[in-house]
């Protein structure tokens, strides 16, 4: 049961590692370190132990660190750095800031300081900080093509460097910075925190650590100060720095009882991982359950069921990232993925293997990194990566391929791969798809097989090592002939390296030995306790199967003739190393005295090595079986004759070397009698064939070592001639450099000079500056000033207010704010006044309604050139205000001398008819009607008469006539005061009765509601007149025919009468001059009918409306004041 209890173990300084490593050798110009800064072997150190806490912090943070630092005792037990995100180009104010808020010394850090318990190190602005050995060391910030992420640094070191002694804190802040960080603080065994959003000022910062779920504890800042004076006050603080402390304080005998216990609960038996790992996993859950004494963390695990699972999850703690250590990718991409597409069918895909995947950032790594390197290859088969782990909740998140912190991949990377999700990055589906995520212990389940690459970095560290050594041949058997293993950097494969050889030492890079005996490999769970051993002997037989078949016992034939008449034989890899026994060689090899080796030429007996290492030479050149006999060797005190043959193999340049004890050739008889010759003639032949077989071989040896010796001194000669034009350009470079240092000896003689002339120069550019700032700060006036890339150079307070700016805003370009203004020229106006040189002025507003002159000048230096513009705010918001209220009160008065004028012309007008109607009223009537009367009577005559047109005639001039009379009435009617007479009468009995007066058109349809019992106090003839005028206007709004409603419904104090006819209707503007006096719409017509309808409906108290719509006709709404009820009479 495996899954990586930490991810990474690289040097937790991060990027900054080789750097660091550099700056302890040598001091490079990059390091700052004060003059006459004593050297930290200097200082002191202190003897009691105490925790180091790293904060980190960005806008927002100096408030919140003052907070933090208000409730923290003077004499505190630990150490506190601050990490703030800083202007580079700005000097620091933060010492002096912080010191004001607590009584603990405050200093800025500078490089090599050591830190001390109850003191706060301040980083200064422009700088990286790491610490080493209780030493803070700083280097210079270098531009980048991605985000500094000056906390994430520091925290790393911190967490290498302290291990269960650091403790990470993040407060209010924007970007995302600190999450790698405090994901080092969790793995080496150290507590962290993040600001609640209750009190974080921003929260970009503590959120990005909460999702990531890197922080234990998420607290107000003075909270968080309270946790910090507990965890440096317990009494387990010791044990942080002293492993074996810690071993007394977690000993064996207790971590069993946790061990059982979360195999109960989960299933995972950790008996076997390193215990030092799961000891630091035990402490810091003690350290955030605030449990002193392990018996009672034991205690606990038993009481809560939700114990052992967090504890699971902590032990299998999820450190991971994207392209961790870059240089190992880089490996990959310039060694190992050439060779895996060497002579691939394009339709075999790459086969990938990462166990121990976490939340899936390395196989999505591995996935691009395929993915950009088959963009310029001409074969591109498919990509399968399986990632595996045993922690199904990591899984989940791997599989979503969502992330918060993306800042180790490039700019180029994010945007091809990554899509934005929520303030998050998605992987992209092309690179999901090519990952299949499972659970699976890597121990006890069976592997994948047929691997091109397995990724296994940062697993085995944290094995013990029984599970060690029966993880790695496991690796090996899923690899393919071929594949490669990759490692982390403080991991190997043991003693293993039959199984692998180094591919790439430095990246830890290993490729697959092919194995003629490859070792057994068990898929279930690995158990130390002593095993029950049953019947053993007797070979186990499978169920249903009571008799072995013919080919097992072929099989088993098989193997007992070659154990029992086989030769002695060994077969070797490339390396000429031993890699397998066949039978007894006891004769012909033996271990060599000293270091233990399995050289085949080490282990060969005397006499034997130079046939041997010829043999061996020609059958690797020439790929053929290459036979020796006839070879005397000394073996066991007495010479021997042997045999030997060197067969190549067909996998992996492997040999098969034969040894057999030479037999003599001659018969019996005759050797019988060569033996019995006195002279001792075949035994001298014997000798002297063997003497010239030895000869003959030691001469090919030695023609093979002069020709090697002939190889190495060639060359040896072109080194030498290499060397020796390396020496003349070294010579030549050197005359150069002699040249180029009394050249800079010149120069620095007059930079000397000008050095001292820029001194006097920052002098006075710093009075400059300060009265310059001055000016700035006491002018109420908002002020920024912007460069010709319109980027905000300076900001005084009032323009941040105004404008809604921050500090960090310096630098930013001014048209990718979002300002409190409404202003949507601005940009242009400004780029005017860049390009013109005219300035600009314009009146606008702010979010809230507030009035300013904006100014815009140009920018001019001394020397006369334009390289940005000034922008100011002049407050003219009174002065807009009175100007709005003039201009409002010069209008409104306009309006009114007009209203007034035209009811005085109207009121002019109605006089004049008032008078007009009076005459002719006086003068006219009784002629009028003298006319009427004739005309009736010559009506009557004509009408008995034969003469028709006479009756015509008459008629035309009766019609007339009425006409006339109906002028006058309505004038005298409209002009005269209304006088009302009010009576009790029933609104419903007094429209029938008008309705009842009008010869209403065959072609109009008259539809009537009207309500019985709607009493109302009114003049009778008055409102009679009214309804007239009002049913008269609806008909001639008909001439073609239509249809007339009429309904009468009572209310609760009113009664309401309402006219409807279908006719054209009027436009919205006529509708509302209907009722003006002499307004009409028809060519004859006098205006009066309706303005007379509306005085007298007013003079019963009452209201009349009217709503047209052009084509669907128009709608006269009567109010009238409900009179006694005829019911409650």
């Amino acid at each position: 049961m495996v899954r990586k209890p930490g991810s990474e173990r690289k040097n937790a300084r991060g990027a900054t590692a080789d750097s660091e490593k550099n700056k302890r050798s040598n001091h490079t110009a990059s390091t700052i370190r004060p003059r006459g800064e004593i050297s930290p072997q200097g200082v002191k150190r202190p003897t009691r132990p105490f925790p180091v806490v790293g904060i980190g912090a960005s806008a927002g943070g100096l408030e919140a660190f003052s907070q933090l630092l208000k409730f923290l005792p003077e004499q505190i037990n630990a150490s506190l750095v601050l990490v703030q995100h800083l202007d580079p180009t700005y000097k620091s104010l933060l010492t002096e800031l912080l010191s004001k808020a607590t009584k603990i010394p405050v200093v800025e850090v500078t490089d090599g300081v050591r830190v001390l318990p109850g003191h706060v190190y301040v980083i200064p602005p422009n700088t990286n900080m790491t610490i080493l050995k209780g030493v803070l060391y700083l280097t210079r910030r270098v531009e980048a093509a991605h985000k500094q992420s000056p906390i994430d640094i520091f925290l790393k070191s911190l967490a290498e460097d302290k291990k269960m002694a650091a403790i990470g804190v993040i407060l209010s802040g924007t970007s995302v910075d600190g999450i790698e960080g405090l994901r080092a603080i969790k793995q080496e065994g150290g507590v962290t925190f993040a600001q609640d959003e209750t009190t974080a000022k921003y929260y970009d910062l503590p959120r990005a650590a909460i999702h990531a779920g890197v922080a234990d504890l998420v607290l107000s800042p003075p909270d968080i100060a309270k946790e910090l004076v507990r965890l440096s006050q317990y009494p387990y603080v010791p044990y942080f720095v002293d492993e074996q402390r810690t071993e007394q304080f977690l000993p064996h005998s207790h971590l069993g009882k946790i061990f059982v216990l979360l195999k109960e609960r989960t299933g995972a038996d950790f008996s076997n991982y390193k215990h030092s790992t799961i000891r630091r996993r035990i402490l810091r859950r003690m350290m955030v359950l605030r449990i002193a004494k392990l018996e009672d963390y034991v205690d606990y695990l038993r009481k809560n069921p939700s114990e052992p699972e967090k504890l699971f999850q902590e032990i299998l703690i999820h450190v991971t990232g994207f392209f961790r250590e870059p240089e190992t990718f880089q490996a990959l991409r310039t060694e190992i993925f050439p060779q895996l597409l060497r002579n691939r069918n394009p339709n075999d895909p790459i086969r990938v293997w990462i166990p121990g995947c976490s939340t899936g950032e390395e196989a999505y790594s591995l996935g691009i990194s395929l993915t950009e390197f088959l963009d310029n290859s001409p074969v591109k088969p498919a990509i399968q990566i399986f990632a595996t782990d045993i922690n199904e909740s990591v899984l989940g998140k791997a599989r979503e391929g969502i992330y918060a912190n993306a800042s180790s991949v490039s700019i180029g990377r994010l945007r091809r791969f990554f899509a934005p999700s929520n303030g998050n990055y998605q992987i992209n589906k092309s690179i999901r798809n090519m990952v299949v995520f499972a659970k699976q212990d890597v121990i006890a389940d069976p592997p994948f097989s047929k691997m091109d690459l397995i990724m296994c970095r940062n697993v085995l560290i944290y094995l013990g090592p029984v599970l060690q050594k029966k993880l790695v041949p496991i690796l090996h058997f899923a690899l393919k002939p071929g594949g490669f293993l990759v490692l982390g950097n403080f991991e190997s494969i043991g003693n293993f390296s039959r199984l692998f050889k180094t591919a790439n030492f430095k990246q830890k890079i290993f490729a697959k030995r092919v194995t003629p005996a490859p070792p057994a490999v068990e898929f279930f769970p690995v158990r130390l306790e002593a095993r029950e051993v049953k019947d053993t002997a007797r070979p186990p037989v499978r169920p249903g199967q009571l008799y072995p078949t013919e080919n097992e016992v072929l099989r088993e034939a098989d193997r007992v003739l070659l154990s029992k008449f086989s030769p002695a034989s060994v077969i070797i890899n490339s390396d000429m190393e031993i890699v397998q026994f066949r039978g007894h060689t006891s004769l012909f090899l033996e271990p060599s005295p000293g270091k233990a080796s399995l050289n085949l030429l080490k282990m060969a007996k005397e006499g034997i090595m130079m046939e041997l290492r010829s043999a061996v030479q020609k059958a690797k050149e020439e790929g053929v079986t290459v036979r020796r006999e006839g070879i005397r060797i000394l073996s066991n005190n007495r010479y021997v004759t042997l045999d030997m043959e060197v067969l190549p193999l067909k996998m992996g340049g492997c040999l098969l070397i034969t040894f057999e004890e030479a037999m003599s050739k001659v018969p019996t008889g005759t050797r019988a009698k060569k033996v019995q010759s006195p002279n001792g003639e075949v035994q001298g032949k014997r000798q002297v064939v063997q003497l010239q077989q030895e000869i003959s071989s030691a001469r090919d040896y030695l023609q093979s070592i002069i020709e090697e010796k002939e190889a190495g001194i060639e060359e040896l000669k072109a080194a030498n001639e290499e060397i020796q034009s390396s020496n003349e350009e070294l010579q030549s470079t050197n005359e150069e450099l002699e040249t180029a240092k009394e050249e800079l000896q010149s120069t620095n003689e007059e930079l000397t000079t000008v050095n001292e002339e820029l001194q006097n120069r920052n002098i006075e550019l710093a009075q400059a500056n300060d009265d310059f700032n001055n000016l700035l700060t006491s002018v109420n006036i908002p002020i920024v000033i912007l460069g010709s890339d319109l980027r905000i150079r300076r900001a005084n307070a009032p323009a941040e207010r105004l404008l809604n700016l921050l500090p960090t805003d310096i630098g930013r370009s001014f048209s990718d704010l979002k300002l409190n203004i409404d202003a949507p020229t601005l940009i242009s106006d400004i780029a005017e006044v860049i390009d013109t040189v005219n300035p600009r002025d314009a009146d606008i507003r702010d979010n809230l309604g507030h009035w300013w002159s904006n100014w815009i000048r140009p920018y001019r230096t001394a020397d006369n050139r334009i390289e940005g513009v000034v922008i100011s705010f002049i407050d003219i918001d009174r002065l807009k205000r009175v100007e709005e209220k003039l201009i409002a009160d010069s209008e409104n008065l306009e309006r009114l001398v007009e209203e007034r004028t035209n009811q005085l012309g109207d009121a002019t007008r109605l006089s004049a008819i008032g008078e007009t109607a009076a005459m002719v009223g006086h003068d006219l009537r009784n002629p009028l009607q003298a006319i009427l009367n004739t005309l009736h009577l010559a009506k009557d005559k004509a009408r008995s008469g034969t003469d028709t047109g006479l009756l015509g005639l008459l008629v035309t001039v009766q019609e007339q006539a009425d006409y006339v009379n109906r002028i006058i009435t309505d004038l005298q009617d409209y002009a005269r005061p209304v006088k009302t007479t009010l009576v009790e009468v029933d609104a419903a009995d007094l429209l029938n009765e008008v309705l009842s007066s009008f010869e209403i058109p065959a072609t109009i349809k008259v539809i009537t509601d009207i309500q019985p019992g709607t009493n109302i106090k009114a003049d009778p003839s008055l409102l009679r007149r009214a309804l007239t005028n009002i049913i008269t206007n609806a008909l001639q709004a008909m001439p073609d025919g239509g249809r007339l409603s009429i309904k009468v419904q009572r209310g609760e104090k009113t009664v309401q009468i309402k006219v409807i006819d279908s006719g054209e209707g009027v436009k919205p503007d006529v509708a509302a001059k209907i009722f003006n006096p002499l307004f009409t719409t028809r060519a004859k017509g006098t205006g009066l009918g309706l303005p007379i309808a509306k005085r007298l409906v007013e003079a019963h108290e009452g209201n009349i409306k009217l709503t047209s719509e052009p084509g669907k006709g128009t709608s006269i709404l009567i109010e009238l004041p409900l009179g006694h009820s005829r019911r409650g009479s």
